[in-house]
This record gives C-alpha cells, sequence and structure tokens, in this order.
C-alpha cells in the first residue's frame, strides 16, 4: 500500500481525488490551480513527505517557496508536526527574497565585500524612507509627504519586480521619478547599500553572471514547489526559469490567478496564465473543493469572479451546508455605517461569542473611526495592518492647529501653520511682528501692534479674534464646517493638488475621517483629547486595544486568512474599484485594473466562512456617493442564483406577508423574473431581483 493510500490512516489527513493527483505528480512541471479554502498548504505540506518517502528524494533537495513569513512558518510547521517523525532531515521552506539573499550573501563572501541592508534600517543615514526623503528634496526643490513617499517606493519596486529598462515615457506619479530613480540607484552603489528589491535583481545579476552558482542551486534543488504562484513577478518567474533544468523540470506551482492581487508590485496573473506554455509537458491540476465557506459564498463569490475575462475557467463546490446569502446593506453615511458595524459584531457575538470576525477595507485610513468606535463600545479588537501615517499627516495636523489656536490665541506653533491657509491675506512681515513683539497672550494682537496694517487688514484681525474665540466654544462638527466653508481651507489645497498630483478626494477622505470622529464628541477640548487618545490605541504595539475575536484589516492583508463572518465596508465605486482603474477602463479601454480591483474584492468575500456582510454609506464626506460596481455584480449574482431556484409549488416566507406558495413564474428577460405567490388564498405578483436586493424573501 503507497502513502496515498495510508496517509489517512497513518497521519489523519482526509484527501479528495483532485488533491491525491496533485500529490502524486513527481516528474515534469505541474500547475495546481488552487482555490479559496481548497488545503493547498496540506497538498504542499503532504506532496513534499510523498517526495522524500514514497519516491525516495532526499528533502535537501528539495526547496518549497512563498512570498511570506506567516506562509512559510505555516507550511514549515504543518509538515514538521505532522511528518517530522518520520523525516528526519529537513527540507527547505523560504520566502522568494530571504532566498534570493542566502544566494547574494554566498556572493559576498566570495567577492569579500558585503551590501548592507537598508530595509527598515534605523540609522538614519541608512534608512530607506530616509534616503528617498532627501532625495526627493534635492531633485524637486520640495519636501515629500507621506503619501507621496508610499507611491515612490511603490514605483521603484514596480519598475525593479518587472525589469523595466526604458523609464521615459512612462507615466509615474512621482514628479522627476526618473531623475530620483537613477539618483537613488547611483545613491546606494556608491555606499554599498541594498534594499529589499535589490535581493531579486542582484540574485538574478548573480545567476546569470556566475554559472558556478547557478549550477550549485541547480543540482542541489532537484526539486522546486512554489507557493501562491500568482503573486510572481517578472524577475521572480524570470530567477525560477534558470533554477529549473529544462531538460528534467520538477517544478511544482501551486496557485490561484482569481487571487493575484499584487499589481502594484509587478505581480500579474499573466505569468500564470502563460505557465503552460513557458513549460513544455506541463500538467494542469485543480483543487476546487472548499473545505472553508457555505455553499451560499461559494456559489456567489464563484459566479462574481467569472466576471473577469483573463482567467483560468473553474468549477468551485463545497460540501458545506447553505446558511445565508451575503448580506448586502447601504448606509446613509459614514456614522451610520459605524453602527451597523458595531449592530453586527454584537449580534453574531451574542449568538456565539466565540465567533471570530473580521471588518475589511480597502484602505488603512478607514481603520480609525472604525477603531473609535469600537474602542468607545468597549470591543476588543486586533489590527492587522501596514503603515498607518494618519495623525501624522499634514492636513491632519493643520486641522488640529486651527483647533488648539482657537482654544488658546498665544499658541505661537498653531498659528504659524495655519495664518496663510485660512484666505485672511496674513502675510509673513505680519506674522514676524507678531513673534518679534512677544504678546504672550494672543498672536493676533502683536499683528494688530504693526504700524503697516491697512485699515482693512486691522479690521480682519479684529473679526479674526472673535471668530477663533467663537470657535473655542462651538462644538467640533461645526467648527470643521467653518474650518472648510468660511476659512476656505480647501481652496488652497485644490491648487496644492493639481501642481503636485495629489488626490483631493484623498485629502477630503482625511478629513471626512476626522469629521466622523467628530461627531462623537461634545467640545473642541474633548475632540483633541480624543486625537490624541485614538493616536495612542492605534501606535500601542500596532494592535489596537488587543484581544478578543475582532480582526481590523485590509484586504490586501486579509488573503490566506479566514473568519466566521467577513465584514467589508466603504465599498463605493471611489474606494473599489477607485477611480483610476475606472477611468483606465474609460480612456483606454483597458479592463486590466478593474479586474485586478475584482479580484480583491473576491479574495474579500472568500475570506468568510460562515456570514458575509457587504456595506457602503450613500454619503461619504456630505457628498452622495455611488455603490461599488462589484456590490451592483454581486446583487446580479444573487438574482441569477434565485432565478435557478424558484419553482412552481415552492413554499416561501415573505418578510411582510408571511408564508405563501410560488403559483406560477413569468419571466421577462435574463435578468428580471415576476413571481406569482399565493399567500393564504391572495394572490400577489412580486419582481424577484427587488425581493432578493432587499432579503423579503427566504425560499424553503
Amino acid at each position: 500500500m503507497n502513502f496515498i493510500d495510508v496517509i489517512d490512516e497513518k497521519y489523519g489527513i482526509k484527501l479528495n481525488e483532485q488533491q491525491k493527483q496533485a500529490i502524486a505528480h513527481v516528474k515534469g512541471p505541474a500547475l495546481v490551480l488552487s482555490g479559496p479554502g481548497s488545503g493547498k498548504t496540506t497538498v504542499i505540506a503532504a506532496r513534499t513527505a510523498y517526495l522524500v518517502m514514497e519516491i525516495g528524494v532526499n528533502p535537501e533537495n528539495i526547496l518549497t517557496l512563498t512570498f511570506n513569513r506567516a506562509a512559510r512558518h505555516e507550511m514549515e510547521h504543518r509538515f514538521t508536526r505532522v511528518f517530522g517523525r518520520d523525516i528526519n532531515k529537513k527540507a527547505y521552506f523560504s520566502t522568494f527574497h530571504s532566498f534570493c539573499n542566502l544566494l547574494v550573501r554566498q556572493y559576498e563572501k566570495r567577492q569579500g565585500r558585503r551590501f548592507k541592508r537598508i530595509e527598515g534600517s534605523e540609522d538614519l543615514n541608512s534608512n530607506k524612507r530616509e534616503i528617498l526623503r532627501n532625495i526627493y528634496l534635492q531633485i524637486n526643490e520640495s519636501n515629500i509627504n507621506d503619501d507621496q513617499l508610499e507611491d515612490l517606493i511603490n514605483e521603484i519596486s514596480l519598475v525593479k519586480n518587472k525589469m523595466l529598462k526604458d523609464l521615459n515615457g512612462i507615466n509615474f506619479k512621482t514628479r522627476n521619478f526618473v531623475h530620483i530613480f537613477n539618483a537613488y540607484e547611483e545613491y546606494k552603489r556608491t555606499n554599498l547599500f541594498m534594499d529589499f528589491d535589490d535581493m531579486l535583481t542582484y540574485a538574478y545579476a548573480i545567476l546569470n553572471k556566475c554559472p558556478d552558482i547557478l549550477m550549485h542551486y541547480k543540482n542541489r534543488y532537484k526539486y522546486i514547489q512554489v507557493d501562491e504562484g500568482q503573486d510572481l513577478s517578472k524577475i521572480q518567474f524570470e530567477i525560477l526559469k534558470m533554477l529549473v533544468d529544462p531538460k528534467d523540470c520538477n517544478l511544482f506551482i501551486v496557485a490561484d490567478d482569481d487571487q493575484s492581487i499584487y499589481g502594484f508590485r509587478g505581480a500579474e496573473p499573466q505569468y500564470i496564465l502563460e505557465v503552460e506554455q513557458k513549460f513544455e509537458g506541463c500538467r494542469l491540476y485543480r483543487l476546487e473543493k472548499n473545505y472553508r465557506s457555505t455553499r451560499n459564498i461559494v456559489d456567489v463569490s464563484s459566479e462574481f469572479i467569472r466576471k473577469n475575462q483573463k482567467r483560468y475557467n473553474k468549477n468551485h463546490r463545497t460540501d458545506n451546508n447553505f446558511r445565508s446569502d451575503p448580506f448586502i446593506i447601504s448606509a446613509k453615511d459614514e456614522t451610520d455605517q459605524q453602527n451597523l458595524i458595531i449592530k453586527i459584531i454584537k449580534e453574531k457575538l451574542e449568538e456565539d461569542k466565540n465567533t471570530d470576525i473580521a471588518v475589511l477595507f480597502r484602505n488603512n485610513l478607514s481603520s480609525v473611526a472604525i477603531i473609535d468606535v469600537l474602542d468607545k463600545n468597549g470591543i476588543n479588537f486586533n489590527v492587522k495592518q501596514n503603515r498607518l501615517d494618519f495623525f501624522d499627516h499634514w492636513l491632519v495636523q493643520d486641522i488640529l492647529a486651527f483647533m488648539r489656536f482657537s482654544l488658546n490665541q498665544a499658541d505661537v506653533e498653531a498659528f504659524e501653520r495655519i495664518y496663510y491657509k485660512m484666505n485672511r491675506f496674513i502675510s509673513k512681515a505680519m506674522l514676524e511682528h507678531a513673534f518679534a513683539a512677544g504678546y504672550k497672550e494672543s498672536v493676533i494682537d502683536g499683528i494688530l501692534k504693526f504700524d503697516s496694517l491697512q485699515p482693512y487688514q486691522r479690521k480682519t484681525m479684529i473679526e479674526l479674534k472673535i471668530e477663533f474665540k467663537r470657535l473655542a466654544g462651538w462644538n467640533p462638527v461645526k467648527v470643521l464646517d467653518y474650518i472648510e466653508n468660511s476659512f476656505r481651507y480647501f481652496d488652497g489645497i485644490r491648487e496644492y493638488c493639481e501642481i503636485t498630483g495629489l488626490s483631493i478626494d484623498y485629502l477630503y477622505g482625511l478629513f471626512g475621517i476626522m469629521l466622523t470622529i467628530a461627531r462623537g464628541c461634545e467640545s473642541v477640548p474633548s475632540f483633541l483629547e480624543r486625537m490624541e487618545e485614538l493616536k495612542r490605541i492605534i501606535e500601542s504595539s500596532g494592535e489596537g486595544k488587543s484581544g478578543g475575536n475582532i480582526t481590523l484589516t485590509t484586504l490586501h492583508s486579509s488573503k490566506g486568512l479566514e473568519y466566521d463572518c467577513v465584514i467589508m465596508v466603504d465599498l463605493n465605486n471611489i474606494e473599489i474599484p477607485g477611480q483610476y482603474a475606472m477611468g483606465k477602463f474609460r480612456k483606454d479601454n483597458d479592463a486590466s485594473m478593474i479586474e485586478e480591483e475584482r479580484r480583491l474584492f473576491y479574495v474579500g468575500m472568500t475570506r468568510a466562512r460562515k456570514y458575509l456582510y457587504l456595506l457602503w454609506p450613500q454619503v461619504r464626506n456630505g457628498l452622495k456617493e455611488p455603490k461599488s460596481l462589484f456590490i451592483d455584480e454581486v446583487e446580479e449574482c444573487l438574482n441569477k442564483k434565485a432565478q435557478g431556484q424558484v419553482k412552481a409549488g415552492m413554499t416561501v416566507q415573505h418578510r411582510k406577508f408571511g408564508q405563501g406558495i410560488i403559483n406560477a413564474i413569468y419571466r421577462q428577460d435574463d435578468k428580471n423574473m415576476l413571481i406569482e405567490i399565493d399567500f393564504g388564498g391572495v394572490l400577489r405578483k412580486l419582481d424577484l431581483k427587488t425581493c432578493v436586493e432587499n432579503r423579503l424573501l427566504e425560499f424553503n
């Protein structure tokens, strides 16, 4: 009896037929299309054991690559925990970057010199972010803000991962990007510095330059496995092709093209879609059975992702029971959405206190207002996020300066920050006179002593002093409205955005978050205090008020995770797919970014085991915002599913009319259907689509 037959009996692992076929693949290249919740980690661990225990492969000849430390740890832990007693030698599980870094270290040892890794360095002279800030300042003669810096870092990563050579003619967000990029590369060369992306580019160059090093790795790793293959960038794909022997290519790639969501890093599903052409004799396997989610979620999410054109066709299925279709809920505004989040969480925890719940959002900024409302309701949570620079953002600091000055008109630092941003025509000379005069009670009193003031300026300063005194006694929502509309703060911001290319919608989003927080505060002092408190909560090890079963994370960071209940929020077009993706489609008929955003939405949906809630506020920052086009697509999927379910004679439950029996069905077109229902002798014709979207009917 072979390993596949005894794996259940000896190791307690129950494999389906698709998994068994994939695990038993030994010779030649293979692509395993692994859908959400299909047990890919089990397959990789079991195949590694199969190669060793059944085929007799030395574990040291097997290299398994993935893309983040958590996935690497999970695979290695699973393999060791299950098969460690029977396999003495250690198989090598590594992230792609760690493997490349190891290769570079070997080359450094040979050359007798070593590069300094600058990613995350605390030394300001060798910190990637500080180096880029300084280069940007030298070339553009202006400081780079946090948003622009993130764009710059992502664009550098894109160039490296896509192996772009001719950068001229490419529309980069960063002003003078090519000059900055070249200066950054030269600075690193001069100082023997290396960043995260350089690990890939240097490894690729070394393998090309040093055939003996390449041969060493080719001879050692006869079997290469790649997890999350859809995350491969061009340079990673090229490195992979170099490592495998074309004549004896034992490459095993596990991927889901539907979960390729890192285009901004240079990862494209195209590399996976072309694997069969790139590697002769490649076998294709599918893992289509979902062990994670209810049948409702599997059916709807699978239908939803079929909207994408560039993908492998798959037939996802599950043996799990039906439970609830995804809940689509529109909120009146941001505050109403926060209240809905609390309501859903409390309901789920009352049903089962051990329910684990995730609140997912497209952008990290969404977490701020959610953390505020969770903390106020005494609900413990964990935050899984990347950088969040909200509280240090210049716009947030501007608004706080307005409020601090209203409470203390002697606050020189606050006034110096805002004096030219309130449309009161205050010159630098006026400000310098006030500082020189040293008036301790009021900066404005110092300006009023300026001899060169014109009568209209004096009148404006007297009124301004009264304005700020009034602001100090108002509630913070009213103060924010005054800053926006009476001081016309955003007039200057719009001009700044036109010059720099910054998104005015993003900046209004920051303002909107402050407005949402302000609605829960009664006074300016309490608002300032709350902002400081939230900053402390979020900065506290990045874990907020840690504990409990609630996780807050971005859609990107949720990949690979799963939860009983998933609440996806801020599902407006402006957030997902976003204006840039929609603009590319409208202007150039380029659907690639829309398809990636759809994949990201799909990743969020498929994190849910039992319940999925899709929330969108009708009004954001005081403006009506349309729901995400993906909400429309999910509603269409639900309607299509309902049309396939309904049959004459079926018993249904209507929220208002009670129990009834379907008497007749009238199909109007592919998307619309009328159903005639007998409610205890009363016949009613109802629009099925309306009933589904508003959850008016339950089908038995």
